[in-house]
């Protein structure tokens, strides 16, 4: 009872079920949205956050570009009184790391640093010409600036401790004779900037990267740049790019990986910069390697904790469903119990009938199979009955007349004539009397032993029971062709009897004419059944004139071949005792195609 009670509960409860799936579903999308297009409002802020703080880079890095620097500029000595206006500028700026000029050949002649964080100094000067972002910094004309990537300040080919990442502004410089002298690079310090793009404004994890994915920041990482870290030989716990996700190129896009939604935000600062131009007295044409983006996560924790109340009010209200569809359910089956007994009876009883007449039905066909099978072995008695009196008649007739003959002949020499002829048709009685004995074995034997044989392989066996082709004296060759199939349930006696019949008629019927003799064996599936082809080139039957006596017993068609017309009768016999079908088509002087049903 409590089955179908279930049963019907469960009819009663999907479709709420499944009602209840599609409204959380959709709920949950709309929470979802919701959640996307906050992030992505947080990534346009960073994105405007830092498009304006690269602008005063810009800004700064013109400014010191658009002075006019004397004749011969040598700021440590015959200058020193020129660049002193301009130090207290310097100090000004918080971010400024190192404040340097280089020459035409990328050394510095001038070199303004902060000392721990602190005070700015000047220090020891040095050659940068090997440096990527001087080299580039040196083909810039009047009007350019260069923008390095983020990294970590190097001093002297090693990272410097603590790690410092750092932006370099660089902008050709000029005297006042519109002559270039060099470059002003202004090493930024981005740590404060880096810190408050990690500063959370929305619940999602915060990650600043290159084009490549390389993670710069990130409110999940505890090193800037770690993957520069990584490369100077130091070991870190952390993964510090996002190249697992499935992104080829960085795109305005959002995704969902592995439980995470992702937003991308693509900060090209060639592109965008064009909305800041109007602050600009003179535009700059800004040159940079790398452009950068900003990647919003929300995380598996973070949505499984969002998504919380949502989940307790489906348990909730499906907690009352079941409780509710549970009773009435019990109600119906219990008013309807005497019915359903009554269904119960009546299907059991149509079942039985049901049972009787599949077994009927089985029955029949096996009946059915049975008579077919007796039906041709009682055809195949008829004609063997028939060709057996027929043929036995004419050797036992001509032994009766020898031995007549022997009993009144005297004279020796003729009685020693009369010998061998008596052996003759002997040795013609055995022969008969052998094709009996052969072909009743098969009539004989009620259960031929069937197994799995490779056909491929049986040939091969059979092909070297014939030792002309074994030494190549037979201009024939045996082909295989088991695409489709290459094992059968057969008797392996009997296919392998079926194999010697078909090679054999396969040499003795070949075309001498021919420069190449062959017999090919292909497996086909045709309407799901396997079909075994035998084709050969030999000399062919005439099938108009033969095709009715093919598979009859002692049926030759060439008289110039010796034969004694038992191989294919034996096959067919072979054959249709395990429910096998063969038929022929030929053509003389083209050969010879058989066609095997299993």
């Amino acid at each position: 009872m409590w089955k179908k009670v279930l049963k019907i509960f469960a009819i009663l409860y999907f479709p709420i079920l499944l009602l209840t799936f599609v409204l959380i579903f959709y709920q949950k999308e709309e929470q979802l949205s919701g959640l996307v297009q906050v992030e992505e409002r947080g990534a346009a802020y960073k994105k405007n956050y830092l498009l304006d703080l690269y602008t005063s880079l810009v800004f700064s890095t013109q400014y010191w570009s658009e002075i006019d620097y004397p004749v011969a500029f040598d700021p440590m000595r015959d200058h020193s009184g020129f660049i002193d206006s301009y130090i207290e500028i310097i100090n000004g700026f918080q971010d400024y790391d190192q404040f340097r000029f280089l020459d035409l050949k990328g050394k510095e002649f001038f070199r303004y640093q902060r000392e721990d964080d602190k005070n700015m100094v000047f220090g020891p000067l040095q050659n940068k010409e090997n440096r990527s972002y001087v080299q580039s910094g040196l083909a810039l004309k009047r009007g350019e600036i260069f923008l390095s990537a983020i990294d970590l300040n190097r001093e002297n080919g090693v990272l410097e401790t603590p790690y410092k990442p750092v932006v370099r502004g660089v902008a050709p410089i000029f005297n006042t004779l519109n002559e270039k002298i060099g470059i002003v690079v202004i090493n930024y310090r981005m740590s404060r900037i880096l810190n408050q793009l990690k500063a959370q404004i929305t619940n999602g994890n915060f990650y600043l990267t290159d084009a490549n994915f390389n993670i710069i920041t990130s409110n999940t990482r505890p090193y800037d740049l770690g993957y520069e870290i990584q490369k100077s030989g130091k070991a870190l716990l952390e993964n510090y790019s996002l190249t697992h996700l499935p992104l080829k190129k960085a795109i305005d896009t959002n995704f969902v990986d592995q439980g995470s939604v992702y937003t991308f935000k693509v900060f090209d600062f060639k592109k965008d910069f064009i909305s800041k131009e109007g602050i600009f007295s003179t535009i700059p044409i800004i040159i940079t390697p790398t452009d950068w983006v900003i990647v919003q996560e929300i995380s598996p924790e973070f949505l499984g904790t969002w998504f919380l109340p949502l989940y307790k009010d489906f348990l909730i209200f499906n907690f009352f469903a079941v409780i509710v569809l549970l009773i009435l359910s019990y109600y119906i089956i219990k008013s309807r119990q005497q019915q359903e007994q009554f269904y119960v009876a009546l299907e059991a009883k149509n079942k039985a009938l049901l049972g009787s007449k599949a077994q009927l039905e089985k029955n029949n066909y096996q009946i059915q199979d049975i008579n077919k099978s007796l039906s041709i072995k009682n055809d195949q008695l008829k004609e063997f009955n028939y060709l057996v009196s027929h043929n036995l008649r004419s050797p036992v007739t001509s032994l009766s007349v020898i031995i007549d003959m022997l009993k009144e002949e005297k004279e020796p020499d003729k009685i020693k004539a009369l010998l061998p002829k008596m052996a003759t048709v002997s040795n013609s009685i055995y022969e008969l009397t052998e094709d009996i004995r052969a072909y009743m074995a098969i009539l004989d034997q009620n259960e031929i032993k069937v197994e799995f044989l490779n056909v491929s392989k049986l040939i091969a066996l059979v092909k070297n029971e014939f030792s002309d082709l074994m030494l190549g004296e037979q201009n024939l060759k045996v082909l295989v062709d088991f695409k489709e199939w290459e094992a059968v349930s057969f008797s392996k006696l009997y296919l392998k009897s079926i194999l010697q019949n078909f090679i054999s008629n396969a040499i003795k019927y070949r075309d001498t004419e021919k420069s190449e003799s062959y017999v090919l064996f292909e497996g086909k599936i045709e309407n799901g059944s396997k079909v075994l082809y035998v084709r050969d080139n030999g000399v062919g039957i005439n099938l108009e004139r033969h095709g009715a006596n093919v598979f009859k017993l002692y049926k030759r068609f060439h008289r110039n071949i010796s034969g004694k017309g038992v191989g294919l009768f034996l096959v067919k016999s072979q054959l249709e005792a395990l429910n096998a079908q063969i038929s022929v088509d030929s053509k003389e002087g083209l050969g010879t195609s058989f066609k095997i049903n299993f």
